[in-house]
């Protein structure tokens, strides 16, 4: 009985707040004032919600910890420790090319550095080209997505006479896997971006408003399916999570806890919580192995993912989206398609020396000097804030 009274309040809030942002969704207004309006709703319930069970939170998104699924990933991790950590070394090659040699855990003798390269560098090819296909994939099934498609086919018509360009993207993907060659793109759409800034500044406005943001903001409900989008992110999140955790646990690192993220009444997915002394007392190629394994285990799903689509589409002769709208299959491989998408191309952001992303603890790691990581982390933040700065002409 003495949690009754606020389970009950909770409820009658969580349906309070629900309706809200059924109204917001509902209403005929533009995508920008929609998007904050519903932003505002959701922040406000996870407010309500973690004052009422007194959950941690910022901004109105809340954990909900427990120690269950612990079990499990301590299973797998002493099971198969010898495989996680060879599977965090392809990883590394996958993400950090060359440079991954600088971040393993041991000097390979050549047989294993062959496996470990050979199959790292198939998969870096293979991830690589799959990209901008899940960005199509993305694309065609957000609202407002063509605009982005557009604006990338363009981009990619202008550059493709530029035979440098191709053997410069080439030698960032040797040298630094995907997390080079996303970073690259970010600073180069930065720079395409800053251009029309400057043109702006100088009187012609119109350049900067044909100019395309270089991101945008993607949330269930609003302009991606509510339903395929949250299964989405929490494949992603319980795979990205899981991953740390269990490369942490066949370390004998301590796990504290792990749980549900939600924002408002939206689960937003799974998290573990690794113990930050036991995590930093390790050696740095430890800890990039840790580190990497979220990111790798996302690439790994979405190439899942996409072997499922690509089966249906042997069976089936056309893409999901394109076979109908009403069966559970029709569902199903939408979420499949989602799921390819949205593994992909966040494995790939993640990579990003930004605050808050494994890429930013993976650099320092690497790097050694702070002065020089966040002088790259800097010049990173700052090309991706100018890829977004277009939004403030929509």
């Amino acid at each position: 009985m003495k949690h009754a009274a606020p389970l009950a309040i909770a409820t009658i809030s969580v349906a309070i707040f629900f309706a809200i942002f059924y109204l917001v969704l509902s209403a005929a207004l533009p995508a920008a004032p929609k998007f904050f309006l519903a932003l505002i709703v959701l922040s406000g319930c996870g407010h309500v919600l973690a004052k009422i069970f007194s959950f941690e939170s910022h901004l109105g998104i809340f954990l909900v910890r427990s120690r269950l699924g612990l079990g499990l990933i301590d299973s797998l991790a002493k099971k198969h420790s010898a495989l996680w950590e060879k599977f965090a070394q392809i990883g590394m090659v996958v993400g950090y090319g060359s440079l991954a040699y600088f971040m393993m855990n041991e000097k390979l003798n050549w047989r294993k550095m062959l496996f470990t390269y050979g199959i790292g560098v198939f998969l870096l090819v293979l991830i690589s080209s799959l990209i901008p296909i899940g960005m199509s994939v993305l694309l065609s099934m957000v609202k407002g997505g063509s605009e982005f498609a557009e604006a990338g086919a363009k981009l990619q018509i202008q550059t493709a006479q530029f035979e440098q360009l191709k053997i410069l993207s080439l030698i960032f993907m040797v040298v630094g896997g995907v997390a080079l060659m996303t970073a690259a793109s970010v600073v180069l759409y930065g720079l395409i971006v800053f251009g029309a800034v400057l043109q702006a500044l100088m009187g012609n406005v119109s350049v900067l408003k044909q100019t395309s943001p270089g991101g945008m903001p993607i949330i269930p409900g609003i302009n991606l399916d509510l339903f395929q989008g949250l299964v989405a992110l929490a494949i992603v999140l319980a795979i990205h999570e899981g991953m740390h955790g269990i490369l942490a646990r066949a370390y004998k690192m301590k796990l504290k806890s792990a749980g549900l993220v939600f924002f408002g009444f939206v689960p937003l997915g799974a998290f573990v919580d690794i113990d930050e002394k036991s995590l930093l007392s390790q050696r740095k190629e430890r800890q990039n192995a840790v580190l990497i394994a979220g990111t790798a285990g996302n690439f790994a799903v979405s190439l899942v993912f996409f072997a499922l689509l690509f089966a249906a589409f042997l069976l089936f002769g056309s893409l999901p989206s394109e076979i109908g709208q009403s069966s559970w299959v029709v569902l199903f491989l939408r979420i499949v398609a989602l799921s390819f998408a949205i593994n992909i191309i966040v494995a790939s952001v993640n990579l990003l020396p930004i605050p808050m992303f494994d890429g930013h603890h993976l650099l320092k790691n690497m790097v050694g000097d702070s002065r020089i990581s966040s002088a790259i982390s800097y010049l990173v933040v700052l090309s991706f804030l100018l890829t977004l700065s277009p939004w403030l002409l929509r």
